[in-house]
């Protein structure tokens, strides 16, 4: 499955940015008193079909995440009757679950769309803006502004006593109409005197080597989803795998920090060549080898392959986003696996034996993101059917809760989602295994993706997007989860 437009607020897929100004803006709604009635229930082991045979590897939670799209997430409002931010609401909100891991998604912006970038930012939200939103440029005063405020949100997601936290580190176009996996920026080279690393990942360590506790486990991911980025210039990232192992090193145990990149499941290059859309993930891989064989000479010529394999080799930790469409019926937790087989198919055109990179012992694997959206197309309603849905888990609805746009309320949609998290519960019970071990997982934890209510607009006066019977699972599985 090629992705179209990302999932994302709405710099990151078209939808009116008046909208998302007046949402935000009224989104911290107190709590409702069917959301009061619903509160997470006590652990409880999910249904006994099914189960797993006894796993050979260490059981892995399915965790939560919060993401940092804009200034707003990280200053304090009135959030159901406490002063808080958005972020530190979230944190708490996971903490309370008997989380034991939790992720922190950093997202600056750039400008220029299509045509590269023209410079580096971040976005404001705010209903006085004539379009209910602003991108200030990368300065001295408004990096500074960034790095403060999610140093603030970094502190409590330290203070909360996860054992793991994972950074992920990326960028969005301002337009909202440009996948960043299909940038091919530098991450080192400065634009109008800033650079991806000088505006997004520098903050971002500095910020989290402030406040992290000795011991607690820190992946730090310095780029997520940018393929074609890490295509064209592998040395770069080779120097920030590099240059922030060294930063993190001192007073911090060995194999406590992890630094490393996420990659998306499939077009793991980007668009390094042509891929048309398929739906079948069989065809798809197909497709792909044609392409590649038909091709070959040309783009080993263009791409530095052996330096991309040097890259992956030198991070401590490697993650993909878990987009994988399913089956409508049956799902089964060794469907879970198949976006780490893809991934791996891609990269052995390459060279890269992937299975063996993220089964090393001394590396890390994570799944950065999953989760399933429900969602049409254009994310702007449930989905037509539930083929759909199946098919397409990054559509999802990035709303404050409204019964409208709730795909959940569908009854098969509701039971759908349920069988999907009991399979992915199974999998991760495992530790990913028999074929492959994953050390954490995190759920893209807004709006329709958000099964565990984390994000203040997950839950409105209407209702949640929660769903109570798969938060007890979730809970259980963290209970079975070692402390570190």
């Amino acid at each position: 499955m090629i992705p179209r437009l990302r999932r994302r607020p709405p710099a990151a897929c078209p939808r009116p940015r008046l909208l998302l100004a007046l949402l935000l803006a009224a989104a911290w709604l107190e709590e409702a008193p069917a959301a009061r009635a619903a509160r997470p229930p006590p652990a409880g082991k999910p249904p006994a079909a099914a189960a797993p045979a006894q796993p050979k590897r260490p059981p892995t939670e399915l965790s939560n995440s919060f993401i940092i799209t804009s200034l707003q997430d990280l200053l304090p409002i009135d959030i159901r009757g406490t002063k808080q931010t958005p972020c530190e609401y979230a944190v708490a909100r996971a903490r309370g679950l008997g989380q034991k891991r939790f992720s922190l998604v950093v997202t600056a912006y750039w400008g220029g769309g299509s045509g590269g970038v023209s410079h580096y930012s971040f976005k404001d939200v705010n209903v006085a803006y004539p379009d209910g939103v602003k991108f200030p440029e990368a300065s001295a005063s408004t990096v500074k502004t960034w790095q403060q405020g999610i140093q603030r949100c970094f502190k409590a997601a330290a203070d909360a006593g996860f054992t793991g936290l994972q950074i992920l580190n990326h960028i969005d176009s301002e337009d909202g109409l440009v996948w960043r996996n299909v940038l091919p920026v530098d991450p080192l080279a400065k634009v109008n005197g800033w650079s991806y690393d000088d505006v997004v990942v520098a903050p971002a360590a500095a910020a989290i080597k402030a406040v992290l506790k000795p011991q607690t486990k820190l992946w730090f991911m310095v780029n997520g989803e940018m393929g074609n980025s890490l295509w064209h210039h592998p040395a770069s990232y080779l120097a920030l795998i590099g240059k922030y192992r060294a930063a993190f090193s001192p007073g911090r145990r060995p194999g406590s920090t992890r630094v490393g990149m996420a990659l998306h499941w499939n077009k793991v290059c980007g668009n390094c060549f042509y891929i048309p859309h398929v739906n079948s993930q069989q065809l798809y891989n197909t497709t792909y080898h044609e392409l590649f064989v038909q091709q070959k000479e040309q783009l080993l010529k263009a791409f530095d392959a052996p330096a991309v394999k040097r890259a992956l080799e030198a991070a401590d930790v490697l993650g993909i986003s878990h987009y994988a469409p399913a089956p409508m019926t049956g799902v089964t937790p060794g469907m879970f696996a198949m976006p780490i087989d893809t991934a791996a198919y891609e990269l052995s055109h390459w060279g890269i034996d992937f299975r063996a990179l993220i089964n090393a012992p001394s590396r890390d694997f994570l799944f950065s993101e999953i989760g399933l959206g429900g969602a049409d197309p254009a994310n702007q309603r449930a989905a037509g059917s539930l083929e759909e849905l199946a098919g397409n888990p990054l559509y999802g609805i990035w709303a404050v809760y409204n019964t409208a746009q709730d795909p959940w309320r569908n009854s098969n949609y509701k039971s759908y989602r349920r069988m999907w998290f009991k399979a992915l519960v199974d999998f991760l019970q495992a530790g990913g295994g028999p074929r492959y071990k994953v050390d954490a997982a995190f759920i893209w934890s807004v709006g329709t993706w958000d099964v565990a209510a984390i994000h203040p607009i997950s839950t409105s006066a209407e209702g949640t997007y929660a769903d109570w019977e798969i938060v007890k699972w979730m809970r259980w599985l963290s209970n079975k989860v070692p402390s570190r």
